[in-house]
């Protein structure tokens, strides 16, 4: 991933961050402009006519005013630019993320998503609005302290060129060693965020299990790998800042001396030498902000390198076509399919299921069920072999198509903070209250709702923390049922029914779920005898039962 790529998404941007560059131009030539009329008034001080030229004065004081209010409206409008580019960096990097296929999120750590989403975006931001944007200005106020140095006295500015080559040597060293310190920081922060969100999510585990020592005990051990290689970059940079300071003392101090002996030697005026040293003390600022851009450069480059890994893979993509509203048909063909890296899940796996029959799938823990039905949805693609939907092959279809035609309940539900209201109405957008009332109905979710004394207003917390498991997988159910899609699968989505539970959804699964196709991942007797047909999938090929 190229810098030249996410310049692109400034572009929005472009005019004030133009604006940025102008005002930052402005304090520079500013700046430049103090050194000469501050010496033409140390002159008039030395001469004694000093009182002589108010103008003098009132122009000195107007270009510092003048620098001064460029530097507010600089650090306002960086402010503002950055702010934006931070919010359109992580919006495009989230939307991209959450495009790609289940694969990816299968082999990636989320904690090393997440430190690219919010961590890595926003260093990025502030390289794009505060050390890139500093690079013109830099370079005009060093170039302009040099010309006006030389004009005053060349032989003395001869003087600054000879340092160029150890400011370039020491900040390489540097730059060097801090982009692999920033790898070595990113996978530490991100190891960071992973355990911290482990830790949330298995905590009832943790208690009940007692493993509260060596939860903190691990935590903290990564907290302190990340404070190791933090501390480690910011020694970098501190040694970076002390060593450019040293050498630009160490010269300011020589030209000093040879400025004090010009002048002794009648060579340099008194107002000369005045101008000659803050030309000189204004130099080491842009010089000092060059080096560390060059730093801050290598750092973003291990940032652009790993975001990059991300954002040049390619997001879902499927067919065009559109099927209107599928009758449920479904036929799968010699299908194949194999994790990375795994042995094959499934081994030619055929199966017709007719347009509005029942189906129950079993087999093992791991056998490939799941995986087979998210193939069916598109989440993943078969290594061979074709999946048809109403005798069209799903391939050549519009995913967002495909997917409308399948409501799913996963054995995990998948629940977000917000009301059960929301979570309901998340599988419909725009859906009404008596949509969403007669889904909770069909998925026997009602009576329980209207019992919590906020009703369908309740607040049920990180994937719904604060219901039972029957009630999440009820309230699941209607999520899925709300659609009102043609294909259901239901994914063990009676495993946490109590019994009494069990039997009030069989016993209304026929009315609410009849015209519709079924397919049934499950255990549960009670749930089998729904099916017209059980299929046993083992060894990665599929097989009727009696």
């Amino acid at each position: 991933m190229t810098l030249r790529r996410i310049l692109r998404l400034a572009l929005p941007w472009r005019w004030p961050i133009l604006l940025l560059v102008a005002m930052m131009l402005g304090q520079s030539l500013a700046s430049l402009a103090v050194p000469w009329f501050a010496g033409l008034l140390a002159a008039d001080v030395l001469s004694g006519a000093f009182g002589t030229d108010w103008g003098l004065v009132a122009r000195l004081i107007g270009l510092l005013a003048l620098a001064s209010v460029l530097t507010v409206g600089a650090s306002l409008v960086s402010g503002r630019v950055g702010l934006s580019i931070l919010s359109d960096l992580r919006s495009m990097v989230h939307d991209h993320v959450i495009g790609l296929p289940l694969g990816f999120h299968h082999d990636s750590r989320r904690g090393d998503l997440m430190s690219l989403m919010t961590w890595e975006v926003g260093r990025l931001s502030n390289y794009l609005t505060g050390t890139l944007v500093s690079i013109l200005p830099a370079v005009v106020t060093a170039a302009g302290a040099m010309v006006m140095m030389a004009r005053i006295d060349l032989t003395l500015a001869m003087v600054v060129p000879v340092l160029i080559p150890v400011f370039f040597v020491t900040s390489r060293l540097i730059g060097r060693r801090l982009r692999g310190l920033s790898t070595r920081v990113q996978k530490a922060e991100a190891e960071v965020m992973a355990r911290a969100q482990q830790s949330l999510e298995i905590l009832p585990a943790i208690k009940t299990f007692t493993r509260e020592p060596e939860t903190t005990a691990a935590y903290r051990a990564s907290v302190g790998r990340a404070q190791g290689a933090a501390f480690a970059e910011l020694s970098a940079y501190a040694v970076m800042g002390p060593v450019t300071q040293f050498i630009t003392g160490a010269a300011a101090v020589i030209l000093l001396a040879l400025a004090g002996k010009a002048v002794g030697g009648r060579d340099l005026s008194a107002s000369g030498a005045v101008s000659f040293m803050l030309y000189a003390a204004l130099l080491t600022r842009p010089v000092s902000s060059l080096v560390n851009v060059w730093g801050a450069t290598q750092v973003v480059r291990g940032v652009l390198d790993r975001m990059g890994r991300v954002l040049d893979l390619a997001v879902e993509s499927g067919g065009t076509a559109h099927i209107g509203r599928a009758a449920g048909a479904v036929a799968v063909t010699g299908v194949h399919f194999a994790y990375p890296d795994r042995p094959p899940v499934l081994r030619g796996v055929n199966l017709q299921v007719g347009a509005g029959e029942w189906v129950a799938l079993t087999g093992a823990n791991g056998a490939g069920k799941s995986t087979l039905t998210a193939l069916l949805m598109g989440l993943m693609a078969p290594d061979a072999g074709v999946i048809r939907l109403d005798g069209t092959d799903i391939a050549t279809l519009d995913l967002r198509d495909l997917r409308r035609q399948f409501g799913h309940v996963p054995q995990r539900p998948l629940l977000f903070d917000g009301t059960i209201r929301d979570n309901i109405a998340f599988g419909l957008p725009g859906a009404t209250d008596a949509q969403v009332v007669a889904a909770a109905r069909a998925a026997q979710a009602d009576d329980f709702v209207r019992s919590l004394p906020e009703g369908y207003d309740t607040m049920i917390g990180d994937e719904g923390v604060r219901l039972s498991g029957g009630q999440s997988q009820r309230v699941a159910l209607a999520r899925a049922l709300i659609k009102d899609p043609p294909v259901l699968i239901l994914d063990e989505a009676t495993s946490m029914y109590d019994l009494e539970g069990e039997s009030a959804f069989v016993s209304a699964a026929e009315s609410a779920l009849r015209g519709r196709t079924v397919i049934l991942i499950t255990h549960r007797p009670a749930t089998l005898a729904l099916a017209s047909r059980v299929l046993r999938l083992e060894d990665g090929r599929l097989r009727e039962m009696a």
